[in-house]
Parts: C-alpha cells; structure tokens; sequence
C-alpha cells in the first residue's frame, strides 16, 4: 500500500518524504448565530429629579452624595425646620383654644335647654346652638391647617421616592432652596442600558429579550439583552432606537459609547474554521483533503460567522476534510502528509 502511495505521488511530481504535513478536520455541523452590531449611549433606565416641594428654607443636612446607592424612603436632606415647627405649635394653640369655645358653647346650650319655658327666648336659644356649629366649623378649619403645618413640615426631610444610585447632587449645606428645584438625581433600581440606534432592515428582526454582547470604550464585553424596541422610525436617518439592558454588575456608566452586537438568529449549519480561509481573487476557498491525501482548492459560500467559526453556505458536504492549518502554504493538487484535528477542540491526533 505504501509502495502505491508513493507511485501515485511520484506520478503526481511529489516526494513522499518531502511532503508537507498539514493537519486537516472534518467538517462538521455547530450552532451558528447571525448578529446585527450597532452603536450608541449609556443611559440610565429610569433617571428620577428629586426636588423640595417647600421653598425658602435653607439646606441643613446632606445625608447622601453622589454615587451612593439609596432605598425607597431613605433620607436624602434635610431643610431648616424653625418656621414650620413654630407654625405647628401656632396653630396647635388656635385648636386649643377653639376647643374652648366649643365647650363653652355647648355649655350654653344645654343650659338654655334646660330652664323653665319662657325664660329665655327661642331666638336666644336658636343664636347659642349657631355659635355651636359655626365654632365646630372654626375648629375643623383650624385643624386643616395644623395638617397642612404638618405636611410642611414632613416636607423639610427630602426622601428617595426609589431605590437606586445617586447619580447626580445640586445642593450644598446652607442654600436655600426653591419650591419644585432639583435637588438631587436618582438613577432607579441601578439599572442601566444602551441606548442603540438600528438601520430599519436590521430593526424588523430584533425583538425584545434577544441577547446581546455590549463592548465598551475600554474594549472589555459584558451580556445584555433588549429590553424594548421602538414602534417607530426617524425618516429621516432610517433609524429605529433599541434598548439593550445590561446587568446590575455592569462596569459601563451613563454617558459612555458603546458597540452592542445582538443576536436575532442561531440555527445549525455547516461552519469551518477562519483560519481554513485561503482567498482568491476575492473568493473564499478552502483545501479539500482527498483520500490520496491530495488537496484539491475548493470554492465556497460563506455566510455568518463567529469569532472562530463561519458558515459554509456551499461547496462542502458534511465530513469533507479540510486542511485547517498550512492551508497557506500549499498549491492545488499538492501531496500532503496529514494529521487529524477535531474541529470543535482543535486536538491533534
């Protein structure tokens, strides 16, 4: 057998002794995933203006800064508390004393109920049950108001309306503050995304909870996946905006530029590695190992590929063996020593 194998080699201008060793794969079926790749900004999912809704108080506590991570209800500030703190106990001693009043005054009811017919007249009595009810109308007012000091006053202790981060603070101690004026910004529940924007050829495939690899300014890659994408298109760039969220660990920050790649397909195919590649005139060609262990150079069609791996839409048939390391050294119709590789793990055999 050996004695033919060379005959055939030396019919073929080949030395068997000075032939090149490759090493060759089957090919072989693998999972191939076709991606659409797209830019843009990190932004905070749901970003939250903290205001005062009391103004012209002064600030005198900060309890957070920015870059703090906050609970729903957690004290943020605090304003000066002198004014509504006086105003409650001012409108306490108006309660007090209408509750007085009152009780003078349905005193004086039953009093006059309770004499002798003809003592005193109906319309005296008629006036002492009105100044009853207009002094219970005074006291409900009255304790309207001490609610309404009240609210002031809880309103002096700015709370985080969320969970979340600090993302920005516009406050120092001492200013004094306006009614409705930004104090501090909350990023809600930590959560941030890529805010991407997508061709609309592109935009028809990708859909919510599709992953996606987010790769930021450093070059370090981290998972994310669409959250949402838009209804609608800019006609006048072509554009759709996807929301990619990322993960609550996630090194990337409000502000930055990011390359986000998504996956709208995977599906079985044939693939060969990148490095089989030889390229002639602009063609895509691989060796074919033959069972005379002679390379033929073959066409193929490529489609999606991965970062090792590309899809092999024709040319090659599953179990063709091809050379995937030397592939640049040899010439069509070449004798070849070859060594077994799998494909997949790249083990020599």
């Amino acid at each position: 057998m050996a004695l033919l194998l060379l005959a055939h080699s030396a019919a073929h201008g080949q030395d068997g002794s000075a032939a090149m060793t490759v090493i060759a794969a089957s090919v072989e079926k693998s999972e191939v995933t076709r991606s659409i790749t797209a830019t843009g900004n990190v932004v905070a999912w749901r970003e939250i203006p903290v205001s005062s809704e009391v103004g012209g108080l002064a600030v005198t506590e900060i309890a957070v800064d920015e870059g703090d991570v906050v609970a729903k209800g957690q004290v943020l500030a605090r304003l000066g508390q002198a004014l509504t703190t006086a105003a409650i106990s001012k409108q306490k001693a108006a309660i007090d004393e209408l509750q007085a009043s009152l009780a003078i005054a349905r005193s004086d009811v039953t009093r006059a109920h309770s004499v002798s017919s003809g003592v005193m007249s109906a319309q005296m009595i008629e006036q002492r049950e009105t100044l009853v009810k207009s002094t219970e109308a005074r006291l409900q007012a009255a304790q309207a108001q001490l609610d309404e000091a009240e609210a002031r006053h809880r309103q002096t202790i700015i709370v985080a309306p969320a969970a979340g981060l600090i993302s920005s603070r516009s406050v120092a101690i001492g200013q004094v503050v306006q009614a409705g004026a930004e104090m501090f910004r909350l990023i809600q529940d930590n959560r941030i995304e890529v805010d991407t924007r997508v061709i609309e050829a592109d935009l028809l495939v990708v859909g919510a909870k599709q992953h996606a690899t987010v790769v930021g300014p450093a070059g370090k890659s981290e998972p994310g996946m669409v959250r949402i994408v838009s209804p609608i298109v800019d006609p006048k760039t072509r554009l759709g905006t996807v929301r990619v969220a990322l993960s609550g660990d996630t090194h990337l920050k409000p502000g930055m530029f990011a390359r986000v790649e998504i996956a709208v397909e995977s599906k079985l195919a044939l693939t060969v590695p990148f490095k089989a590649l030889v390229w002639r005139e602009a063609k895509a060609h691989v060796f074919k190992v033959g069972r005379d262990n002679l390379v033929s150079l073959t066409e193929i069609g490529i489609g999606a590929g991965t970062a090792d791996d590309i899809e092999v839409l024709r040319g090659l048939d599953a179990g063709d063996r091809i050379v995937t390391q030397g592939a640049g050294l040899l010439n069509d119709g070449d004798f070849v020593n070859v060594k077994t590789a799998s494909a997949r793990a790249g083990a020599v055999r």
